[in-house]
């Protein structure tokens, strides 16, 4: 057994933007060398999308990766039995199919049961359990409070700063649906930056990924969250010209839970002697071959989402990043060009409405 250290998990940074995936450091989950990994995830819309990564764990320049496996034959199927083709793209890295709502006979809709189908050019063979998509509830409002609050530094010294705490009002139970739901939600953010040629840039910058937001509604009694807090966002230069922050909330199967719940755990684990020791992940994917173990989660959703856009007169007119004093450094900096920023476009987001 060696030690792998990512699990690639899927994120949104938008509903307008597509489907991304993500890496997630979890130090303490284990995979068998050469392992194969898949991730897919379902989100109804309109059109709907489904995006699925096959990976397989391999050695580069000593040091153990996910790579991807190309021209596999990667299937959506549903529980009546028609099935669509998921088509290889983005330069060979994952999986992915837009399907319009008037898609012929395959249909994507809640109270439905879908699952995957992954087959190499060497023969074998994987398949997920079916899973139901939920609907989801709705989020009603998302907003803010402004908070000092004490966090360690990268040192080690305890600092005070004021924080955006964000917080969402949600329903627990979808529209004509009696059972609560089980939720999870991404924050992201697109903050605009000006640079010292007077560039400006739309910076995306998606929830830190060990950050997993989960509510197991079932599990209490209360029929609504108010006020229910999502994240706290340091209020820094990315508030200095304007930011639109993204809050979506999607719907889980309770198995669905169960594997975000468990990839929470793993990703807040601090390695304290106290706490239980670290397990392996639930997958509900299978090899047709019953010796091989296969890695990842397959999932259906329906998603809810809101934005805010805060104006930096709202926050205190924080300092802008641009212009900083000379210091010396190697090569350019996101002053010099503002697209040197992980994420960062010229292309003003068209949901920005100031």
């Amino acid at each position: 057994m060696k030690k792998f250290r990512y699990i690639p998990i899927l994120c949104c940074l938008s509903l307008l933007l597509s489907g991304c995936l993500d890496e997630i450091e979890l130090k303490n989950q284990r995979f068998d060398t050469k392992a194969v990994i898949i991730q897919g995830r379902l989100i109804l819309g309109a059109p709907s999308l489904v995006e699925v990564s096959v990976q397989r764990v391999g050695e580069f320049d000593g040091s153990e990766t996910a790579v991807h496996i190309g021209s596999a034959k990667v299937t959506l199927e549903r529980g009546d039995g028609t099935s669509i083709e998921l088509p290889e793209v983005n330069f060979g890295k994952i999986y992915r199919a837009s399907i319009p709502s008037n898609q012929g006979t395959f249909k994507v809709q809640t109270g439905q049961n879908y699952r995957i189908k992954v087959s190499l050019l060497d023969g074998r063979q994987y398949e997920s359990d079916f899973e139901p998509l939920v609907a989801v509830p709705e989020l009603e409002k998302t907003n803010y409070f402004i908070e000092d609050l004490t966090f360690q530094d990268k040192k080690g010294f305890l600092n005070t700063a004021p924080f955006l705490r964000f917080w969402v009002n949600s329903k627990l139970r979808a529209n004509n649906n009696s059972d609560k739901t089980r939720l999870r939600w991404e924050v992201n953010a697109v903050y605009r930056l000006t640079d010292n040629t007077r560039k400006v840039c739309y910076n995306y910058e998606p929830q830190r990924v060990e950050k997993v937001l989960i509510y197991d509604a079932p599990a209490f009694q209360v029929d609504r969250l108010d006020t229910f807090k999502l994240v706290d966002v340091r209020l820094d230069h990315r508030f200095a010209e304007g930011i639109y922050m993204t809050v979506l909330q999607e719907s889980l199967s309770p198995t669905a839970f169960t594997y975000w719940d468990q990839v929470k755990a793993l990703a807040e684990r601090s390695g304290s002697m106290f706490e239980e020791p670290a397990g392996k992940i639930v997958s509900n994917l299978r090899s047709k071959n019953p010796k091989e173990e296969v890695y990842g989660y397959f999932y259906a959703t329906a998603q809810d989402t809101l934005r805010i856009y805060i104006r930096p007169e709202q926050v205190g007119m924080p300092t802008n990043y641009c212009p900083q004093p000379p210091t010396p450094r190697l090569g350019p900096s996101i002053c010099d060009n503002c697209l040197l920023s992980t994420g960062s476009t010229l292309t003003k987001p068209n949901f920005w409405i100031e």
